[in-house]
């Protein structure tokens, strides 16, 4: 009875201190809480075990981050007043919010992923056009900020003052890297930081690589 008794509390004592030990954690290094003028913030730190990727919400936007012997590291471009950032693996997580003084832009458009393979944001102005790797900023004035090119993004197309007209929202399968199908989402985030602020989403499932799949269009109305 007695030797029952003392194994019944050897085991209660591995899988309490054994869970403990083995328990996920989830650090972010930078950005630090408080204040910045920088718009395009680098996002880094660590997770615990061996996990290949972890999740990370950016202002609301979901999207799969890599990791590299348990660290992660990228480039996002902040919105304009309080950010929120926060990393989860596991049942772990940690996350940051400070205050950013930069100035506003009527258009964002965010691409993540779901593999580790290259996609290409596109965007095409009113007078047409494209916004994309290799023409990185446009005469009418918007910008790819943040081109990723191994997996998840998030790439991200900004314009300060949009111009009125139909835009293009494309993307292109750069490389599959032997994977045949990635699952995309495109945020569109209009007066971003504003009392007026719109959030549009959209999602595409690709299956060639190279090919250009168009995605949504959406509309900017003359100021009244």
């Amino acid at each position: 009875m007695k030797s029952t008794l003392v194994n019944n509390l050897l085991i209660i004592a591995l899988l309490l201190f054994g869970s403990a030990t083995f328990a996920q954690t989830v650090t972010i290094d930078s950005p630090h809480g408080g204040f910045t003028t920088e718009r395009i913030q680098t996002v880094s730190g660590s997770v615990s075990g061996n996990l290949e990727k972890a999740t990370i919400v950016i202002n609301g936007i979901p999207q799969s981050i890599r990791l590299h012997g348990g660290k992660f590291s990228l480039s996002t471009v902040v919105a304009p007043g309080t950010n929120l950032i926060e990393v989860k693996a596991g049942n772990a997580s940690d996350r940051v919010s400070f205050f950013a003084a930069v100035p506003p832009r009527d258009i964002k458009v965010v691409l993540t992923w779901d593999t580790a393979t290259d996609v290409d944001l596109w965007v095409l102005d009113p007078t047409g056009e494209k916004c994309f790797y290799a023409n990185r900023s446009t005469k009418s004035g918007g910008n790819l900020d943040v081109d990723v090119v191994d997996g998840y993004g998030p790439e991200t197309f900004t314009m300060s003052k949009a111009l009125p007209g139909n835009y293009s929202i494309q993307v292109q399968y750069y490389g599959s890297y032997d994977k045949p199908v990635t699952r995309v989402n495109v945020y569109v985030v209009l007066n971003e930081g504003k009392p007026n602020e719109r959030r549009k989403q959209f999602q595409f499932v690709m299956t060639r690589s190279q090919q250009v799949y168009h995605i949504a269009n959406f509309e900017i109305d003359p100021e009244s």
